[in-house]
């Protein structure tokens, strides 16, 4: 069992790594891949609550780390290697440290098609 309270359909993918702080909340339908921290920050919080509310159906990549009494709202991809200290608007994409995407952000696709897999890389 999870060390948090998590909603169903929570995936932890290839588990390895794993690290969620015992104030993290996981909603429902969230897919985690190996190496994701749910964490705090390290400040002091005087017992409120110190790690990130993680809403339904939110994707986080390998080695994703999430720091602090943020919410991640529902549908949001956070990118492999990211770093998210700040709350992330519901369906965008993070990548990097705090770096939020939006759809108006997408590079155009040289054939006309792009899915929401591949649009990000040249594949």
């Amino acid at each position: 069992p999870l060390p948090a309270p998590a909603g169903p359909g929570v995936m932890l993918d290839h588990a390895s790594g794993v690290v969620i702080g015992g104030t993290a909340v996981v909603g429902s339908d969230v897919y985690m891949l190996h190496g994701v921290t749910l964490g705090a920050t390290g400040k002091p919080m005087h017992g409120a609550k110190r790690h990130p509310t993680i809403a339904d159906s939110v994707t986080l990549g390998a080695g994703a780390t999430v720091l602090g009494d943020i919410l991640v709202g529902s549908g949001v991809t956070v990118g492999a290697s990211a770093v998210v200290t700040r709350a992330v608007p519901e369906g965008s994409t993070v990548v990097g440290v705090n770096k939020v995407l939006d759809g108006s952000q997408r590079p155009p696709s040289e054939a006309g098609e792009e899915d929401d897999y591949t649009w990000f890389y040249d594949i």
